[in-house]
């Protein structure tokens, strides 16, 4: 792998009269596309640049390999059309699946143009060649855990490892360079506005990168760490990556983003802390996960709650439940459900290996009830207008990792099939103009900018870290998580201009220190993180519904005749937020017909009391 501090491809740029250019010299990079963010969706991202034939720089912030979401070294799942027939039909079945999944959110036209990418991209080929092994059937099929439903091909249940995908990047050239724990503060952009490179700082040592480049793409994953801490732990599986760097960037500069509220859940925390791995165990699409296996604190089974009236139940609808439960006090110590693992599915699926594991290792063995509490697990805002190659309304600026259905996620479609459908619009700009011209006076701003939280000394200072936690225990407190009213909303939208204004002025560094300075890379996540709780915020506000991850306890119903629309949200460059509720992208499945196929009868206060004498008589 080159790296940043053995191999730089350009010289030093010349600075005047800054105290910054004398400590950590300016060192210029030059690429057709620059990827900032080294996931999976970055990595494929350059990986397809180059195979096109164009030279490609990952900029990670992070250990490359090993960072935010990708340093969990997992992907689950595959979901590929790749041995699935790509005829208009299947395809538009398959859209109106993951619209009810993702609760009438999805984004139809963006999603189409991923899926007709797969036959393209071979996303499972591609996976064997980064050592990525599925599991097959007996005739050469790639096994899918969703053969029962040919209409709805997309899935097929496999690991994915994105190291595995990391060091593939790192072979032969794959990718024309790596330059890692260097933090992107901001992007540059020409006269005439379109994406020419960025500006970003080595974390090691201090040294300013300014890369130009025909075109960019911003691969940087989610904001979950936003939500904060429960009793057990983080309130999101994500790493404490995922603070919304690359949003907070486009947030800045003013490109409207959709379903900032939403957040992919699940209910993957489990107690004693440690007995499994955090990979999400409710999924009532698939029938994975008996609803007799579920119970409040008073031991009240989830089957008797829904009994015959609910057969049907969406990530959306468990979320709900379970912050419905928490609501009227019908949860445990945590905040969760006690689950059976007596009661679980005899598969090999996760928490079955790792409960294994734990009692051969360990000497451990799992009690039969055992305490689950929800978590997010990626975040669903996205830029609102993208073009079937991902390109935002800034020219030559492009998304990677969209979640274009909120609620479902599809991180892997998003990730692998979004770098790759961004970095063919990438190459085709790339192979037509010259790398766009940018002011130095830009680059300087960025510049100080980010050294000044090293060199100020403010009045009352605060340091990043506190901010960080006062921004997560705003915008999501530890007894309600997302449970919020309009008044509630509007006290944490006050709340977090306060920290804006009154706190990030005086954000500094105590360590002062050139050289592996964790707290000077806090101040830039504290920042973004702060933009994408305002965001996330402000849109909370439009939707007047409980839907997804969003928890309207004076709304507390989804709503299909108002709520299949997108909440779309705006900074100006004079620092106000604009916000609108718009119709969403159905272009192929009218909203009328999937208003028809989404539950919409699970709300707050369906289960709000016991039903009497209705428990499972088991006693813990």
């Amino acid at each position: 792998m080159a790296n940043s501090r053995r191999d730089f491809m350009q010289g030093t740029a010349e600075k005047k009269d800054r105290a910054v250019s004398q400590k950590a010299p300016v060192r210029v990079h030059a690429c057709d596309v620059l990827v900032v963010g080294g996931g999976i969706a970055g990595m494929e991202a350059a990986l397809r640049v180059v195979e096109l034939g164009k030279t490609a720089i990952i900029v990670d912030k992070g250990v490359f390999g090993h960072s935010g979401t990708s340093g969990m070294n997992w992907g689950h799942t595959y979901q590929s059309m790749e041995f699935s027939p790509d005829d208009d039909a299947t395809i538009a079945n398959t859209i109106a699946v993951m619209d009810m999944v993702c609760e009438g959110l999805l984004n139809q036209p963006y999603f189409y143009h991923l899926l007709k990418a797969h036959k393209d991209e071979k996303i499972i080929q591609n996976g064997l060649k980064y050592g990525s092994i599925p599991l097959y059937n007996e005739d050469g099929t790639v096994l899918s855990h969703n053969e029962a439903n040919p209409q709805f091909p997309v899935t097929h249940d496999q690991g994915f490892w994105p190291r595995m995908m990391a060091q593939w990047c790192c072979r032969n050239s794959n990718v024309t360079e790596i330059i890692d724990n260097t933090y992107v503060v901001d992007i540059l952009l020409s006269e005439d506005g379109r994406a020419a490179g960025a500006v970003a700082i080595d974390m090691v040592d201090s040294i300013p990168h300014v890369f130009h480049a025909k075109a960019v793409i911003m691969a940087t994953g989610s904001y979950c760490w936003i939500t904060g801490w429960n009793g057990m732990g983080a309130e999101s599986m994500a790493g404490k990556e995922n603070t919304g760097d690359g949003i907070g960037i486009l947030l800045r500069h003013g490109i409207p983003m959709a379903d900032m509220e939403q957040f992919c859940g699940d209910a993957s925390q489990w107690t004693p802390a440690g007995v499994r791995q955090t990979m999400g165990n409710f999924n009532f699409d698939a029938s994975q996960t008996p609803k007799n296996m579920i119970f409040d604190k008073d031991m009240v089974s989830w089957e008797v709650m829904l009994g015959d009236e609910h057969p049907m139940i969406n990530m959306g609808a468990s979320m709900r439940i379970f912050y419905g439960l928490r609501l009227h006090g019908r949860t445990t110590e945590n905040g969760g459900c006690y689950i059976d693992k007596a009661s679980a599915p005899v598969s090999p699926r996760y928490f079955r290996r790792v409960e294994e594991r734990q009692k051969e290792v360990l000497g451990y063995d799992l009690p039969q009830y055992v305490e689950v509490v929800p978590e997010t697990w990626d975040s669903a805002g996205c830029p609102r207008e993208l073009s079937d190659t991902s390109e935002t309304i800034i020219p030559g600026l492009f998304f990677a990792g969209a979640a274009p259905g909120a609620v479902g996620g599809m991180t892997q479609i998003a990730a692998q099939s979004g770098g790759w459908i961004a970095a063919n619009g990438a190459v085709e700009i790339a192979a037509k103009i010259a790398a766009p011209a940018v002011r130095q006076e830009q680059i300087d701003q960025i510049i100080e900018k980010a050294f000044s939280y090293l060199e100020k000394t403010p009045k009352n200072p605060i340091r990043a870290t506190k901010v960080m936690r006062k921004i997560q225990q705003t915008y999501w407190d530890r007894k309600n998580g997302p449970l919020k009213d309009e008044n509630k909303i509007k006290q944490i939208i006050c709340e977090l201009n306060q920290i804006l204004e009154e706190d990030l002025p005086r954000m500094w560094t105590v360590d002062k220190s050139y050289r592996m300075n964790c707290e000077w890379r806090d101040c830039f996540e504290a920042e973004n993180m702060l933009y994408c709780a305002l965001g996330a915020s402000y849109a909370g506000l439009l939707r007047k519904e409980s839907r997804g991850f969003q928890m309207r306890t004076d709304y507390p119903d989804p709503d299909n005749s108002i709520g299949l629309k997108n909440t779309v949200v705006q900074l100006d460059e004079n620092g106000r937020w604009h916000t609108d509720f718009m119709a969403k992208f159905d272009q192929i499945i009218p909203s009328s017909i999937i208003a028809q196929m989404v539950p919409n009868d699970i709300g707050l206060y369906t289960f709000a009391e016991n039903k009497k004498g209705e428990g499972n008589g088991n006693e813990r």
